[in-house]
């Protein structure tokens, strides 16, 4: 079952709260609402909602909240508890969630990448030449999971803002600065490479952060 995770926690504002998972869930941990939500679906996508589901359930338990079905909405993001924002990943047989409540922070991402998966062919995908100059400028060692933080980094913000804004943003839409280098946690920028609507919201400098644990990578960040 899920544990809570202080490390994860800490990619965020004071007051979030995550919890992950290493391996998979059975269903039966879902509500009814839950399971008549995704029974359409194909068994992955059954096993990937339910284990991120029981993440938030554990997190949102430290805020005092239970018996709450995380629901999708039409687009497919949870409906999360009134005063309440969050986020969910889920990869490699591993999954998490991070929640928090709405005052000073309007919106988070978390995302989680299994390093040895953001293989060389997808690298021109996800970067920006920017970026892919940036890769070639590192250890040949260090290039995998320089690029799958680059992944989750573009990922993690993609789930702050869409909440938000409802835009689709593209990987070349963004670049992302690791202002550390990877194998140790660290802290990221987010570069529009055009206007955003998030900008018209207000946001300036748009950082968030890293860190490695085990074969795995995760981002996150918070929208104030």
């Amino acid at each position: 079952m899920p544990e809570l995770c202080a490390q994860l926690a800490a990619l965020f504002p004071p007051g979030a709260i995550a919890a992950e998972l290493h391996g998979a869930a059975p269903s039966m941990h879902l509500s009814q609402d839950e399971i008549h939500s995704v029974r359409h679906c194909a068994e992955k996508r059954i096993r990937d909602f339910t284990s991120g589901r029981l993440c938030a359930r554990r997190a949102l338990k430290e805020l005092g909240i239970e018996g709450f079905s995380l629901l999708p909405a039409k687009d497919r993001q949870p409906v999360w508890p009134a005063g309440v924002t969050g986020s969910i990943t889920h990869t490699e047989e591993y999954s998490a969630a991070v929640v928090i409540r709405q005052g000073s922070v309007r919106s988070v991402g978390l995302d989680s990448e299994s390093v040895a998966a953001v293989h060389e062919d997808l690298w021109p995908r996800i970067c920006a030449p920017a970026e892919l100059v940036s890769l070639r400028a590192v250890s040949s060692a260090r290039r995998g999971e320089r690029a799958a933080l680059t992944f989750a980094a573009k990922e993690a913000f993609y789930k702050s803002q869409f909440p938000l804004t409802g835009e689709w943003i593209g990987f070349a839409d963004v670049v992302i600065d690791l202002e550390q280098e990877p194998g140790a946690d660290g802290v990221f920028v987010v570069t529009p490479q055009r206007p955003l609507r998030l900008q018209r919201r207000g946001e300036q400098r748009l950082t968030g952060r890293f860190r490695r644990h085990g074969e795995l990578v995760s981002a996150g960040i918070a929208l104030r």
